[in-house]
């Protein structure tokens, strides 16, 4: 089959919309710890999800929240400025979200499954 005809054939398939991860325990998780921006505890603290520059890769766009994995927690202040543009949060956001996930997985809130393969299963592809 030529390229072409590939490309033809790609096309005429529907993709499948792309599914937000949403867990709101996670988030609720997220919104107990301290700000990871300035270090602040108190009842101010959100889970604020991956924003702006980085958005594209989080699943989200123009009006799409990013996945409830790609969240961080931010006080009142800091999270205003995340919003507002500032790029003291938001030149962060990557490093803060890894030290979120670290803790997570840390703690028993994220477990990794590794992947069991199978007797005979075709490891190369």
């Amino acid at each position: 089959m030529t390229f072409s005809a590939l490309a033809r054939q790609a096309l005429s398939v529907p993709l499948e919309k792309k599914k937000r991860w949403v867990e709101k325990e996670y988030t609720n998780w997220v919104a107990t710890l301290p700000c990871v921006a300035c270090g602040l505890e108190d009842d101010t603290i959100v889970a604020h999800h991956l924003k702006h520059r980085h958005a594209p890769h989080g699943g989200g766009g123009v009006g799409l929240k990013a996945n409830d994995f790609l969240t961080m927690p931010l006080c009142y202040t800091c999270h205003t400025k995340a919003h507002s543009g500032d790029a003291d949060v938001l030149d962060w956001q990557a490093d803060f979200i890894f030290k979120t996930l670290d803790k997570a997985f840390r703690h028993g809130i994220m477990e990794y499954n590794k992947r069991r393969y199978m007797f005979g299963e075709d490891l190369d592809d």
